[in-house]
């Protein structure tokens, strides 16, 4: 990592005592690990600090220490828009464009900030910061977090409570370390939270044996009737309408997961899920391998991501989105297997 910036991270965290953490709109794991694992680390320096979310995150990250500490925007403008304006600091996190906070990111982008601080693992930020650390080849954002952490020399902060929201982050960017965890750094990461006496059984109760039944039906269905290969390629897609999504009780975060449950198919390289939200159609992707769903997406979804792991977005319909995806990803498909 950068020495400077380290330099500018550790000044800017001392120097500064009013803190506002921000992750993107839908939070995941990750999103919400790096918030408030920052939080906690802030707050026991003696900081004011509050994390600010632009919708409610999924109810099933609710475990997680800080949880309950999480203001949303889009519930509560005004008194978040009191905190915004008292803060000197604002913290970017698992977010490169202040447009993945909707309603939020307007307000963030309005404000003259005495310090921004970017911290993400995604491709091409957008975000103007003072302290910018954004490493795509990062498997999450909280591993990124743990990186300038120890490289600032603030280590011992990174107590049982702060290590568990690490490594939540950790487990769920990386698919339970199956995917974008080939770096052997992340297993002395773990290790090292390990010691730090995160409960592992626990955790990952937490995150995989945390759902309803309502979900575990919406699962099935979109396995038996959504889910299709597309013919004669290593390709498959699953989608999910509004009118089906409502069907079935529909909360943020039930579908999280569905999209790779297709690479369970022992030829399928690449598959997406595509999802019609009141927001808009959005997509995401997984793969195989070195099959590249981030070169992918933004070729013809506007987003990114990593290698294995994206995301985009559509501003049609569902079935332009569908009929978009086959119709590109096969000429895709092709060239990469060509370079093969």
């Amino acid at each position: 990592m950068n020495e400077q910036m380290i330099k500018s991270f550790r000044e800017a965290i001392e120097e500064k005592d009013r803190f506002v953490l921000t992750c993107h709109v839908n939070a995941d794991g990750d999103a919400l690990g790096a918030t408030l694992a920052l939080q906690h680390i802030l707050k026991t320096m003696g900081k004011e600090v509050t994390v600010i979310t632009p919708d409610l995150p999924p109810t099933y990250f609710s475990w997680m220490p800080g949880f309950k500490t999480i203001k949303v925007y889009e519930r509560d403008i005004e008194n978040c828009d009191a905190i915004i304006e008292n803060a000197s600091t604002l913290v970017v996190m698992d977010y490169n464009d202040i447009k993945r906070a909707k309603l939020l990111g307007e307000k963030l982008g309005s404000k003259e900030w005495e310090k921004t601080i970017l911290i993400d693992h995604h491709t091409y930020p957008q975000v103007k910061a003072d302290v910018e650390f954004s490493q795509p080849e990062s498997p999450a954002t909280c591993s990124t977090l743990y990186d300038i952490l120890i490289a600032a020399g603030m280590g011992e902060k990174i107590d049982v409570e702060a290590a568990t929201c690490i490594y939540t982050g950790i487990l769920t960017d990386t698919g339970g370390l199956s995917y974008n965890s080939s770096n052997p750094d992340i297993y002395y990461t773990v290790a090292d939270l390990l010691k730090r006496g995160i409960d592992k059984p626990t955790i990952h109760n937490n995150v995989f044996n945390n759902k309803t039944v309502r979900r575990l039906k919406m699962l099935g269905y979109a396995l038996s009737r959504k889910l299709h290969r597309i013919e004669k390629y290593p390709l498959a897609i699953m989608t999910m309408s509004a009118e089906e999504l409502e069907r079935f009780g529909y909360n943020t975060g039930d579908t999280e997961g569905f999209v790779n449950y297709a690479l369970q198919v022992k030829d399928i390289i690449a598959t997406a899920f595509i999802m019609e939200r009141p927001d808009g159609i959005k997509i995401s992707l997984r793969s195989k391998g070195d099959f590249p769903v981030n070169e992918f997406s933004a070729q013809n979804f506007g987003g990114g991501g990593h290698v294995n792991a994206a995301g985009g977005t559509h501003k049609g319909t569902l079935e332009e989105a569908e009929k978009k995806y086959i119709e590109n990803i096969v000429p895709f498909y092709l060239e990469w297997a060509k370079q093969k």
